[in-house]
């Protein structure tokens, strides 16, 4: 089950994260304290949510006892060797920084493997504090008290399957043979539930009464608020991924039978057409008729070769309890997966790859194909796994020639009837799923493009543009302006017009440029002796009134010039009146003492 992580409130309501999506780990810092070095590690989901991160403070002996563990599962990671004496030195300590970095970069690599508590529990220790198969023994109690006994555990199985809160059980049944064993699963509710528990329960019970030769029966199925309680008949053999990797489901833990260091097989072509003609029969069945599905992989198909159809899908109440794909990690990053359809045909295109290989594809697609993968099984995953365009169909995979060629397909197709309100129910169901893969798709898209333009800002390269772009808008504002002043002042000194009456014969008064329209007041000399500057008069052009009527002509150069203008600086209009109504009748006549003659003594 997809277990929600909650590692922050944002506007007090908790943000549930997807705990199958990828991780990463950047140790921030590292310290003294009492003694020993402590190191803190960010850890980030893959959607890249500031908000949904989260800070742990792990010691180095916490680091090599996870080491320690993933040895016996198989995994060998290097991580930086002991020191017995210095192991405070600050340069020690940022060298082993360094070292546990590529630790923990390698680790969140391996997606299966972050599934597993040992890891979520080192990661996140505050959201996996429970005791989770207890918590499984007290629901799995109560599901056989309701049954009036009729189930009787064995043994708890741990470590089945890859889901660390998903517990199983052996059991016997009252009224069976000795040999026949029964297999119970508890498994939460994840965070694509759409429905009601009412309308669950109906739903779980709908899939309870399949019955397809190419899928699973369900014995018996329970459910509460908290999950679901699913019972099968136990298959000594296992899954087609217990065949590839030549082991059993009771021999060990998950890790530990499809570890590393396991033996793997192949199959050949004859079988890959025939297993991959049964798997994309049962997928028909399911989407043909609204169910879904979305949680193909190798682990989901039960293998038997003593019965007549070796191939049987496992699982499909997992699309009704809404938890994620296994394969979710890998799904979020590719767009053209937005349905649970495509999912399984995506996951399908994976299932080739592995019987032809006999390991799982380490990337989320792939171009190129190692040489044991035959060239029909490489075209088909080349349609499966092409990075643009819409995925094949499953009834477009059907009629390939590949699958064609095989004589198994003769399977009988038939309909099971539901009713509006059951079709209903799986098609809310679909659409929940489809929503959160867009929703989760866009987030990690906005995602990345904040890491690349974040990685752009901060390169000494983009630093480095961004200073010579600036540099170069910068000398082209000064150009323009440059040349924008020069123009302005050209035209202002086309329409400078000089009045006559500035001038003066005491001083004259510098010219000043003026704009059309400008009409600007005659100072006096004696006040100010300098004209404004011409952006003065600009920025006062607009708030002057309209322009007096034009001057009278200037007089003949035989007259003398007229006085300068004393006192405050009169109006204009009272001067031209004055000089209009001058007449000589007016004048006084003046009395003179004329000394200029010589005096004698």
């Amino acid at each position: 089950m997809a277990r929600s992580i909650i590692p922050c409130l944002i506007n007090g309501v908790r943000t549930p994260v997807d705990d199958t999506l990828p991780m990463t780990c950047m140790i921030e810092s590292s310290q003294l304290v009492e003694g020993h070095g402590e190191y803190s590690i960010r850890v980030l989901r893959a959607l890249h949510d500031p908000s949904g991160s989260w800070l742990v403070t792990r010691r180095f002996r916490e680091f090599d006892d996870l080491n320690n563990i993933l040895k016996e599962y198989g995994f060998d990671f290097e991580l930086p060797k002991k020191k017995l004496l210095g192991r405070t030195d600050r340069t020690f300590m940022a060298e082993r920084q360094k070292g546990l970095q590529i630790y923990l970069d390698t680790l969140v690599q391996q997606f299966e493997l972050c599934n597993s508590l040992v890891v979520q529990r080192f990661l996140d220790p505050d959201n996996h504090t429970l005791n989770y198969p207890e918590i499984a023994l007290q629901h799995v109690s109560m599901f056989i008290r309701s049954t009036n006994n009729i189930y009787q555990l064995v043994e708890q199985i741990p470590d089945l399957g890859w889901r660390y809160n998903k517990s199983y059980f052996l059991a016997t049944k009252v009224g069976s043979g000795k040999d026949d064993r029964y297999l119970l699963s508890w498994c939460h509710y994840g965070l694509d539930k759409a429905l009601g528990d009412k309308e669950t329960n109906n739903c779980l019970k709908l899939l309870k009464n399949i019955a397809h030769p190419l899928i699973v029966p369900i014995d018996d199925i329970y459910a509460n608020e908290i999950g679901t309680l699913t019972v099968y008949r136990l298959y000594p053999k296992g899954s087609l991924k217990d065949y590839l990797h030549q082991t059993k489901p009771t021999n060990g833990a998950y890790w530990k039978r499809y570890g590393r260091k396991t033996a793997t097989r192949t199959c050949d072509l004859t079988q890959i057409k025939q297993f991959g003609r049964f798997i994309l029969e049962a997928l028909h069945f399911i989407y043909d008729n609204g169910l879904v599905y979305g949680h193909l992989h190798s682990g989901n198909i039960l293998f038997d070769t003593d019965q007549a159809l070796p191939i049987k899908l496992l699982d499909i109440v997992n699309a009704v309890t809404g938890v994620s794909s296994k394969y979710r990690c890998y799904i979020s990053n590719l767009k053209q997966i937005r349905t649970l359809e495509q999912s399984d045909v995506y996951g399908f295109g994976r299932v080739l790859y592995e019987l032809s290989t006999g390991e799982e594809c380490p990337t989320s697609v792939s171009m190129q194909f190692p040489s044991v993968v035959p060239i029909p099984v490489q075209h088909i995953l080349l349609k499966i796994f092409a990075p643009t365009g819409d995925l094949p169909t499953i009834q477009e995979l059907l009629n390939d020639s590949f699958f064609q060629s095989t004589t198994s397909n003769n399977i009988e197709r038939f309909q099971v009837k539901f009713s509006q309100k059951a079709k209903d129910a799986f098609e809310q169901i679909a659409r929940t799923a489809q929503n959160r893969f867009e929703g989760d798709q866009t987030k990690i898209k906005n995602a990345q493009r904040r890491t690349i333009l974040t990685n752009h800002l901060m390169s000494d390269e983009g630093k480095l543009r961004r200073r010579k772009e600036k540099q170069a808008r910068a000398l082209e504002q000064s150009i323009d302006s440059s040349s924008n002043l020069q123009s302005t002042s050209k035209t202002l000194q086309r329409s400078i017009s000089v009045d006559p009456l500035q001038l003066s014969t005491e001083r004259a008064i510098p010219r000043r440029p003026l704009t059309p329209n400008l009409s600007v007041d005659i100072p006096n000399s004696s006040q100010s002796p300098l004209a404004a500057p011409p952006t003065a008069a600009i920025k006062t052009a607009t708030a002057a009134p309209p322009p007096p009527p034009p001057p009278p002509p200037p007089p003949p150069a035989s007259a003398p010039p007229p006085p300068a203008a004393s006192g405050g600086g009169g109006d204009r209009s009272q001067l031209l009146s004055s000089i209009t109504d001058f007449s000589h009748a007016k004048l006084k006549k003046a009395k003179t003492n004329d000394r200029s003659g010589p005096k004698f003594k």
